[in-house]
């Protein structure tokens, strides 16, 4: 049923490009809508169409160059006239004299041509703009699949947070109903003279302070909301309602450390995109080098000439060219040094990234442990505080203990449970964060309700 409800709503969005009217439900289906929806990833997936063509630019150089030209041509220039007439084979003995020769007539000439060229040796630059545009779009194509794992992430954390913030608005509105009560009670009391007025003062302080948390919390929901359809790409007037949190325990089974930096050297596609990059980069020295060393082309045409439109008089050639840049002004040393220096850089920024990528993990791992004590903790001090409240209101019922005592255990009651609620966030999220930071965070799993990481 869950799916066929995913599979309704994306064609919603796929048909009409705007608002569904259902309103998504599950961490799944929102990382999903990331996928498909997110303008950022569409940008990002145009850049690696942009670099996918460009390899097809680069090969293109391997093939044949075909020309075809049609021109036309009018000159008094002596030596135009007299080639207008040897290419339309219309030479004539009076042509030769020395009047005509000097003093032409306006000559026109109608020519169309087709002409091959082809580069038969160019010191191995071909192939290596070939390399550096695959480089290129391998760089740029690991880089967009780590893209999507970072929207897929902050999409995971921002609806994590949406859920902790719907549950933090219950929290609150418990408090404040259980504030409420008393309110009502004390003010009973009093008419009854049973109590005295400052405990109905108290009671009404307590409830405009837990009235005061509600309306932050409900503050509180609608940013994580407004958050959550940012990270997902969603449009701020479109209706959305995450599934309601669970509090639960989290088993939690975390590998030695060595093993996630090892998995982060080997998985993380923002490393392999930087290996990439400095493919690239080696092949744009080997293409700067290539233009220290000769060039042989071939080109022939097949050229036809008239001096009306309706050319006809055919003739070819075919020629060898070799030639080598003698000096050109320290343009192309200029240009390997500005290539290694490129080469360089990304090498430097490639340990860069080994260090952070081992700070992320260490981090994120030690995060998790944190979290997962805190958790423990949290869910022991809620059970306690509930039993702290039980027993106290049975007593301020006996008469035996004064209001300000119930007040204080629930307050201790709040602050546990958003203490708790606070740290299933924070494991939640950092067990993302772990997977992330190792490279193993599959978007395309939809791997929201896998709790344990191993």
């Amino acid at each position: 049923m869950m799916k066929r409800l995913s599979f309704l709503i994306l064609c919603t969005l796929w048909l009409d490009g705007a608002v569904s009217a259902e309103p998504l439900t599950t961490l799944q289906q929102a990382v999903r809508y990331t996928v498909d929806q997110n303008f950022s990833l569409r940008a990002s997936a145009q850049q690696l169409a942009t670099a996918e063509a460009q390899v097809g630019v680069a090969e293109s150089a391997r093939s044949p160059q075909i020309v075809l030209r049609y021109g036309v041509q009018a000159s008094d220039n002596p030596l135009d006239a007299f080639a207008a007439s040897l290419n339309t084979r219309t030479v004539k003995a009076e042509d030769f004299d020395p009047d005509s020769l000097n003093d032409p007539d306006v000559s026109t000439l109608f020519s169309g041509a087709v002409a091959l060229q082809y580069s038969v040796y160019n010191g191995g630059r071909t192939e290596a703009d070939i390399d550096s545009a695959q480089g290129n779009s391998n760089a740029i194509r690991l880089r967009h699949a780590r893209f999507l794992q970072r929207l897929a992430f902050n999409t995971v954390r921002a609806y994590y947070a949406s859920q902790a913030a719907e549950y933090g608005v219950s929290i609150a509105k418990d408090a404040e109903a259980a504030a409420r009560r008393h309110v009502t009670t004390t003010r009973q009391l009093v008419q009854e003279d049973r109590t005295v007025k400052s405990d109905q003062l108290t009671a009404e302080v307590n409830w405009s302070a837990f009235k005061s948390l509600t309306t932050q919390s409900a503050t509180g929901l609608k940013l994580a909301y407004n958050r959550l359809k940012v990270a997902m790409g969603m449009p701020q007037t479109q209706p959305i309602l995450v599934s309601p949190l669970s509090l639960k325990p989290i088993p939690v089974q975390l590998r030695d450390i060595g093993s996630y930096e090892q998995q982060a050297f080997e998985s993380r596609l923002d490393l392999q995109a930087l290996q990439a990059a400095l493919d690239m980069a080696r092949a744009q020295i080997r293409s700067a080098a290539a233009q220290l060393r000769p060039r042989v082309d071939l080109v022939a045409d097949a050229t036809l000439y008239r001096d009306d439109p309706l050319v006809n008089e055919p003739s070819w050639r075919v020629m060898g060219m070799l030639s080598k840049d003698l000096y050109t002004g320290g343009r192309t040393r200029s240009s390997v040094d500005a290539a290694r220096s490129r080469a360089d850089t990304i090498r430097y920024q490639l340990e860069s990234l080994r260090q952070q990528i081992l700070g992320e993990i260490r981090d994120a791992y030690d995060r998790v442990e944190e979290s997962r004590v805190r958790l423990e903790i949290a869910q022991g001090n809620v059970a306690k505080a509930r039993r702290n409240v039980k027993l106290i209101s049975e007593r301020y019922g006996q008469g035996r203990t004064i209001l300000i005592d119930l007040l204080g255990a629930e307050q201790r009651l709040v602050a546990a449970r958003n203490e708790e609620l606070s740290a299933q966030q924070s494991l939640m999220t950092h067990l993302a964060a772990l997977r992330l930071a190792a490279g193993s965070l599959d978007p395309q799993a939809l791997f929201g309700d896998q709790d344990t990481i191993q």
